[in-house]
């Protein structure tokens, strides 16, 4: 089977009809049809049958659409990048980052940067450390900020600065006898603690350093796995968790912000696709986010 029929195959299965395969490829229902026969010739099966009207797969076909998927999903994202790559973005900067930072360190870069670089539209998105890292990968994004994100072949970082793991909890511990006074990991997971889970790298930082203290067995409280979620909880006082300080700093609640002794931090990355920025803006970018850090 050639590509074009599997292409039109998958349409068949997923809308059920010739003519919804038709308005999904933008094509008429006869070159749909057309392109199902030859591609039942050509594999030498019998792909669907017509009960009442409809289209009904064969076994056959449910078996094929399930190895082809595989396929298919690698064509929609050659689109993609085919797409992507049609914006071209030296006039445009598509920058990804972490919900935190796009709360803390990004509005004020953004600020800076459209001083020097008015004529420069900008587009900001949030989103996981993962999906930061495939949205370069298939150019929907130019740059990405992320903390200590995980190698990965085709992208090339540079770390912009660290900034510490602190202890956040209710206002109520934002006393004079307390505040600004360091705690320890050991102090933090004896009570009641928030994990934020060990599947990205801060939590898989604070997991380390947990494990190396002889800490790995005490279980928290709540896991959270997302960072404001946790923050949200320390603020009410349902226990204490241990995040960036950009985080820390960055949601509405009041919260109290202890420093940890001995001090961890970890660092603030910028991303991009190895072989370097493709613009100007996208390097100044750069700069003015590794100030933010100096």
């Amino acid at each position: 089977m050639r590509l074009r029929h599997i292409e039109v195959f998958h349409a068949v299965m997923r809308t059920g009809s010739l003519s919804k395969a038709a308005e999904l490829l933008c094509v008429s229902q006869p070159a749909v049809s057309k392109v199902l026969a030859h591609a039942e010739r050509s594999a030498g099966l019998m792909l669907f049958n017509r009960v009442h009207g409809r289209l009904q797969p064969t076994r056959e076909a449910e078996l094929l659409f399930s190895e082809t998927q595989k396929l298919q999903a690698n064509l929609d994202s050659i689109r993609d990048l085919a797409r992507n790559l049609a914006l071209q973005p030296e006039g445009h900067l598509r920058i990804g980052c972490l919900p935190s930072l796009g709360l803390s360190v990004i509005p004020s870069a953004v600020e800076a940067f459209r001083v020097a670089y008015p004529r420069v539209s900008m587009r900001i998105q949030t989103r996981h450390t993962e999906e930061l890292l495939n949205a370069l990968l298939t150019r929907e994004l130019d740059l990405a900020v992320a903390l200590s994100p995980p190698a990965r072949p085709g992208i090339a970082s540079v770390e912009l600065g660290r900034t510490p793991v602190v202890c956040v909890g209710p206002p109520a511990d934002d006393r004079e006898d307390t505040d600004d006074q360091p705690t320890t990991l050991q102090a933090v997971v004896e009570g009641d603690w928030i994990s934020i889970g060990d599947a990205d790298p801060l939590g898989e930082m604070i997991g380390n350093a947990l494990e190396a203290l002889g800490l790995d067995g005490r279980a928290p409280s709540v896991e959270a796995h997302t960072w404001h979620v946790a923050r949200a909880l320390a603020a009410r006082g349902i226990g204490h968790a241990l995040l960036d300080e950009l985080t820390a700093s960055s949601g509405a609640e009041a919260v109290s912000v202890r420093p940890l002794a001995p001090p961890l931090s970890v660092g603030v990355f910028a991303l991009w696709r190895d072989g370097g920025l493709s613009s100007k803006a996208g390097n100044a970018f750069v700069d003015v986010l590794r100030a933010r850090f100096a």
